[in-house]
């Protein structure tokens, strides 16, 4: 998926390690993957674990510009560099 402002998703600095991830992906039989894709999916990568966990907190709890009974629908999992690797090297 392209994104309209890049710079909005920064992937860090040079160098910046970053081996706390999150994958997120549309539930099963979820409409907005009329939009995105069924198979659509993101990684978003963290310098650590308390990072990563703030994130977490904010990408799934309600905004105050929902509507009423909105709740974000992704699915989120945690994952590290480690993991993505060794799969990557498997598959």
């Amino acid at each position: 998926m392209l994104i309209c402002h890049p710079h909005n998703l920064s992937s860090g600095r040079d160098g910046d390690e970053r081996n706390f991830g999150l994958r997120l992906s549309l539930p099963a039989g979820d409409s907005f993957a009329s939009v995105l894709g069924a198979d659509w999916s993101t990684e978003r990568w963290y310098r650590s674990d308390s990072e990563r966990e703030a994130a977490l907190l904010e990408i799934t709890r309600k905004h105050p510009f929902s509507r009423i009974g909105d709740r974000p629908t992704y699915v989120v999992e945690r994952i590290s560099r480690a993991q993505t690797d060794a799969a990557r090297d498997t598959g």
